[in-house]
């Protein structure tokens, strides 16, 4: 199975309209790229979705905005 770069998953929160909460952020990424999908970062290999959620909060690359998390836009490098 292929790895897809955790850029990609926030790229597409990224694009989203409206705050999503960790269920629907979750859902955005079984839509996109199927429920066993796996990402990988510079540091992180082999994670699943709710694990890159995990990271993302954690790594304030998505930030609490009303009911749900909206996509960092100060807080993601770009290589």
């Amino acid at each position: 199975m292929s790895s897809i770069h955790a850029h990609e998953f926030l790229n597409l929160i990224g694009e989203q309209q409206q705050s999503l909460d960790l269920n629907q952020l979750a859902q955005l990424a079984v839509d996109a790229f199927g429920a066993e999908v796996r990402f990988h970062t510079c540091r992180l290999q082999d994670q699943n979705i709710e694990q890159m959620i995990t990271f993302f909060v954690k790594m304030e690359k998505v930030s609490p905005q009303g009911e749900g998390y909206v996509l960092n836009r100060g807080n993601i490098c770009n290589h």
